[in-house]
């Protein structure tokens, strides 16, 4: 198989039509139709083996491009550490409906995890299948609307006031004393349903009108998560991370970090998500999927994390790419918004680019090479250095692979709730 080289290729990204996937926002951004009303959740951009791009008016896939020339595509240094393979994987989501609450191991864990379950079971494509991989799985995520996420525990003082606020949770505040936030999580988590259903309850029979809350209440939530999950009764023990966990709302071009072992869940919203390739998710509610308790324990982290916000900051003197800095190495995101006759460059000496477009166009002329509403998506292979003219109003995102020395200092505080 052999593609030219020597300039971008526009690739076409793959969408995936998850049931919590917005109706709109993705099937707009790619100048499609959606007649038949599928939820359309993501759009892959990358070479993820469940849903390689494809490289625009051929049938080849951007996976195989990269393995039949993984030096050629990746370059020398990039092929080498990641074993030939691109190893992150660049998405839009369309949250409608609130996904489960996860956490992901770290690469120890991962590695360990997969070992034992290649061994001993269950099968790879098995329904309670924890560990499809060896790789871990850190996150970036972007705002391009308004979003709303849970991330990370609250403090011992406001988990302490949440308690002392319900009436039916006096119970849980003597664990919380003995055993911290780890120990109160885990006799929830490993409660029997019964015990779950009379402590959630009178919350439950207590929320009032729908719409009397704001999305920065645990009561808008809990309200979504009782259409969802409640049934004959009985109740999701996630909804009690409403009110242990942070509710972040961010804003549209603020990015958040998930790291291994931070509890997350994608509430509402339209974001951008960069991450490492890998499947590895461990399930702590909200969810009808499985939900491996013991495993969820060892991995997920009960310290509290004061949510951080991340702000694309400039690096060097030319300033066209602002960069949301992170500690993963996999991969790293960096933004150019420009006005009409200006101009960015990507310059690919350190290993390879994919560019999304979010609005505006950039073209190379040397080159005949657009990005524009219709086609979004490009993948710049390792050891280009290109000009592109800039439209009226442009935003790209430009994802690629990280450096080993990132500095991490995420700036600003996130914007989560007040106490309940």
């Amino acid at each position: 198989m052999s593609v030219r080289t020597n300039k971008p290729l526009l690739i076409n990204g793959v969408l995936q039509h998850y049931a919590w996937g917005g109706y709109k926002y993705l099937p707009q951004l790619l100048g499609r139709l959606n007649t038949e009303q599928r939820p359309v959740a993501e759009l892959w951009m990358g070479a993820h083996p469940k849903g390689p791009a494809t490289i625009a008016g051929t049938d080849k896939t951007l996976e195989k491009i990269i393995e039949a020339g993984p030096v050629d595509m990746l370059g020398e240094a990039v092929a080498h550490r990641f074993d030939g393979k691109l190893p992150f994987l660049f998405k839009v989501l369309d949250v409608r409906e609130m996904l489960s609450i996860q956490v992901h191991p770290n690469k120890e864990a991962a590695e360990a995890g997969f070992a034992y379950e290649e061994m001993h079971g269950p099968k790879i494509s098995a329904p309670n299948r924890n560990y499809r991989d060896d790789n871990y799985k850190p996150e970036l995520g972007v705002a391009l609307t308004d979003f709303y996420l849970l991330h990370g525990f609250r403090s011992v003082a406001d988990i302490h006031r949440t308690c002392q606020s319900v009436p039916a949770w006096s119970e849980l505040i003597p664990i919380l004393q003995k055993s911290g936030v780890e120990g109160l999580y885990q006799h929830v988590m490993k409660a029997d349903q019964a015990d779950i259903d009379r402590l959630l309850q009178p919350i439950i029979d207590g929320l009032g009108p729908k719409l009397d809350h704001g999305r920065e209440h645990p009561a808008f939530w809990i309200h979504r998560a009782v259409e969802q999950y409640s049934k004959d009764g009985h109740h999701d023990r996630g909804i009690f991370s409403f009110f242990w966990f942070n509710i972040v709302h961010l804003r549209p071009g603020e990015g958040i970090f998930q790291d291994a072992g931070i509890p997350h869940a994608y509430l509402q919203g339209v974001c951008i998500e960069l991450m490492a390739n890998s499947d590895n998710v461990l399930r702590g509610g909200l969810t009808p999927k499985h939900i491996d308790v013991s495993e969820l324990l060892k991995n997920i982290s009960c310290d509290p994390v004061q949510p951080k916000i991340l702000m694309p900051e400039s690096r060097g003197n030319g300033r066209i790419w602002e960069y949301y800095v992170t500690p993963a190495p996999d991969f790293a995101l960096s933004v150019a918004k420009k006005e009409e006759e200006d101009y960015i460059r990507v310059d690919t000496a350190n290993g390879p680019a994919i560019l999304f477009l979010q609005k505006g166009s950039i073209s190379a002329h040397r080159i005949d090479f657009e990005l524009n509403r219709h086609k979004r998506i490009a993948f710049i292979p390792a050891g280009l250095r290109i000009h592109f003219v800039v439209g009226e109003d442009t935003v790209v995102y430009r994802a690629e692979v990280g450096q080993t020395n990132q500095n991490y200092v995420p700036i600003g505080i996130g914007h989560h709730v007040s106490d309940v």
